[in-house]
């Protein structure tokens, strides 16, 4: 069949070509059972929160891409068309609106995502696909307001690594801390690794504020001063998705960003590092041992810190809780390169 040909063709001609754009999935899909693929067996399945490259898109229904983990091959991959449209075949009849538009009634955002991920329903073709999830809008004249969220979301291709803790950043214990750790992996990554400073405050840069055009007339109603940080802001996340295009490992030394909650609305997706201190007695002295000027802001520092252990775990990629600096470098040295090798597809097989 000339299709099969063409679809072999872009499974090879994807191994020599670069990442063209990455995504996050808001759904879970499951391949395995699809007869649609235009090559068979090489659907890609992804869970709720996996990542995955895309090099090229194949047609309206099929991208040409795969998951961004170690040895996972290149495969077709669902378009947000025909992912809607599996979504809207397995969708009981009454329930498409809320599907397709989001509703008053409509769960909150966490719960379907979950429920999903663990089984998925069942479409007309018998492929195993979930609903993306609806979110709430604030209350207004008209009651709630809903919107379904798309099935992907565009992020970096390489994820940048934000480090956080043991405090503040701006105080000298936490600054000293970042930047042994930052040289560690200067060295060990030589050639590999980009560390860029962000001045600009990345947590104004939600995706729903930046990214919508229904947005635009807010943000000519901002402040100058506002409006000009957000366009900073813009400029510098921009920057970001422009330096992943190297493939290099991205380490972002921003100023201003101290908690995972801060960039959770972005469209950065980071690798969360927590560099943290399991003592309060031992940050004490270090604090202390910087000398006057520090140990007069020694409250906010523990505070900042306390802030930080009463987070979720699951908002943090990686925690460095190691009691040797050099065993916390080498344990975030050992997860960069697995994610090195996850973001590199396996060698393609020779063809005769």
């Amino acid at each position: 069949m000339p299709e099969n040909r063409d679809a072999l063709e872009a499974l090879t001609r994807a191994h020599m070509r670069p990442v063209a754009f990455a995504v996050k999935t808001n759904v879970m899909y499951d391949g395995s059972l699809d007869e649609e693929s235009p090559v068979h067996g090489s659907a890609v399945s992804f869970k709720i929160g996996d990542y995955l490259h895309i090099f090229e898109k194949f047609d309206a229904n099929w991208w040409v891409g795969r998951k961004v983990k170690e040895g996972a091959d290149i495969g077709f991959i669902p378009s947000p068309d025909r992912l809607e449209q599996l979504i809207l075949q397995k969708a009981p009849v009454g329930k498409l609106d809320r599907v397709k538009n989001g509703s008053a009634n409509g769960p909150p955002a966490a719960a379907p995502a979950k429920e999903s991920q663990k089984e998925g329903e069942e479409g007309a073709t018998g492929v195993r696909v979930s609903a993306p999830p609806v979110i709430e809008k604030k209350k207004g004249f008209l009651g709630k307001k809903c919107e379904t969220r798309s099935p992907f979301d565009v992020v970096p291709i390489m994820r940048p690594v934000v480090m956080v803790g043991p405090s503040l950043k701006g105080y000298e214990v936490t600054d000293m801390l970042q930047k042994a750790v930052f040289e560690f992996l200067k060295n060990k990554f030589e050639g590999r690794i980009i560390i860029t400073h962000v001045g600009a405050d990345l947590s104004l840069g939600k995706t729903s504020v930046l990214n919508n055009p229904s947005n635009r007339k807010l943000l000519e109603k901002s402040s100058l001063s506002r409006a000009k940080d957000l366009a900073e802001v813009q400029a510098e996340i921009e920057r970001i998705f422009e330096l992943s295009r190297n493939m290099k490992v991205i380490l972002i030394d921003c100023d201003t960003i101290n908690h995972p909650s801060q960039l959770a609305e972005t469209s950065l997706a980071p690798i969360m590092v927590y560099l943290k201190i399991t003592s309060t007695k031992v940050l004490q002295r270090l604090i202390k041992s910087r000398g006057a000027t520090q140990s007069r802001h020694m409250n906010i520092q523990v505070v900042a810190t306390e802030k930080l252990d009463q987070c979720d775990p699951e908002q943090f990629d990686l925690t460095l809780d190691e009691f040797q600096l050099e065993e916390a470098c080498e344990h975030v040295a050992e997860y960069l390169e697995a994610y090195w090798r996850a973001t590199r597809p396996p060698r393609q097989p020779n063809i005769e």
